[in-house]
């Protein structure tokens, strides 16, 4: 079983057609200062062995300088098995969860539902069998249904057992994919 969080997880799917948000990836606080920035910026740190960020407050929303910026990145780094820290510019749209999961009985399902902090609380997500009719009526959006149709698409030949994206954001007419994992077989 191979993971790919972050940053292999978004160039995995990158390559794939997805749209990514544009994340950078720092080790040190000195890497603070190379960074173009884009306020109001998101902090969140890194790590193979964190799945849940915002279960760590591993998420720093609202950094407007360089200065808050440094801060957070310095409270970041003290979370356990933080590996460094990833940057991306704060977007606002509506936050969903897309997923892919290989399932015994009936091969790949693709997940659809409200995300963000949204899928703990709500805890609705819908379900339907790849290459079976019905993924489209997960969401009206076209761009939703052109990541739900891509992720079925993925799952022919990719090895993939489990894929979360989460969140799925809608923002000036894009699905950007703003955080992923995705466990391999």
């Amino acid at each position: 079983m191979k993971v790919f969080t972050d940053i292999e997880a978004e160039e995995f799917l990158r390559k794939r057609g997805f749209d990514i948000i544009e994340t950078v990836f720092v080790k040190n606080e000195k890497d603070l200062e190379k960074v173009r920035w884009h306020f109001p910026a998101v902090l969140k740190v890194s790590s193979k062995k964190i799945v849940h960020k915002t279960k760590v407050h591993g998420v720093v929303l609202g950094i407007r300088s360089l200065e808050q910026a440094k801060k957070a990145f310095r409270e970041l780094m003290k979370i356990k098995h933080a590996e460094g820290v990833l940057i991306q510019k704060q977007i606002h749209g509506e936050e969903y969860l897309a997923g892919l999961k290989k399932t015994q009985d009936f091969g790949y399902v693709v997940a659809f539902g409200k995300g963000g902090t949204k899928v703990e609380k709500e805890k609705k997500v819908d379900f339907r069998v790849c290459g079976v009719e019905g993924v489209n009526e997960l969401s009206g959006n076209k761009k939703i249904q052109e990541v739900l149709a891509k992720l079925c698409k993925i799952s022919k030949d990719s090895g993939i057992k489990e894929l979360d994206i989460n969140p799925l954001v809608l923002e000036k007419g894009k699905a950007l994919i703003v955080d992923s994992q995705i466990v391999f077989e």
